[in-house]
């Protein structure tokens, strides 16, 4: 990315996502964070430029949104349309192993150590989280975050906002339902419906989410 990017949320998972854009752009491209709890500095020394409604000072940046809870996700970028932004960046480690047949939505970021494969097809303002794998032939829908070291088989459908959790497998031609949750470690080995939350070896129906169409 050769324009300047600005991170919103400044927590965890926004700062590595500065980490993994810092190692493949110069340090001016990267103007800072807005987050609504934070300010001054990051622990890193990186500025925290405002809240989120200061956005629209910064006509000439992209954006992401790094905040891993896919519904919060959501709302952010609904706000931040809603104050005028349209560029939204992606920001990819640049250790990605990223086959050129793969297709990335806009807003994306996808961390160190992850590996996606041949035609796959990741939708807007998803997370792929450290060491996340996606094989063959897998879509990924919109706001999806896959957690460390989340493990994607081949051919698998997964709707909008689901997170996969770290360490957890997705068996091959699984479908995974919008709003779902799959929890840490849990191992998924038929579909799961639409906001159902899994766990387990293997995963079982815990609960469900509030549906996420309606957020």
């Amino acid at each position: 990315m050769s324009e300047p990017l600005v991170i919103v949320g400044a927590g965890g998972h926004g700062r590595e996502t500065a980490f993994a854009f810092l190692l493949g752009a110069n340090s001016v491209d990267f103007l800072g964070f807005l987050d609504d709890r934070a300010c001054g500095t990051t622990v890193e020394g990186w500025p925290i430029l405002g809240q989120i409604t200061d956005a629209a000072k910064h006509t000439s940046a992209c954006f992401v949104v790094a905040v891993n809870d896919p519904r919060a996700r959501r709302s952010i970028v609904a706000r931040l349309g809603a104050l005028g932004v349209a560029r939204w960046g992606s920001v990819i480690h640049p250790e990605v192993r990223l086959h050129n047949s793969a297709q990335l939505g806009v807003g994306c970021s996808v961390l160190g150590g992850c590996q996606l494969t041949t035609n796959i097809r990741i939708g807007d303002h998803s997370i792929l989280n450290r060491g996340a794998q996606v094989s063959h032939d897998c879509a990924v829908g919109d706001f999806c975050s896959l957690n460390p070291s989340a493990t994607v088989a081949g051919n698998v459908s997964i709707a909008s906002g689901t997170e996969l959790g770290s360490g957890c497998t997705i068996r091959q031609g699984i479908t995974i339902g919008a709003g779902a949750t799959i929890g840490m470690g849990a191992v998924v080995v038929k579909d799961v419906p639409d906001n159902a939350v899994l766990i387990g070896n293997p995963a079982r129906v815990l609960r469900s989410n509030s549906p996420w169409l309606t957020q």
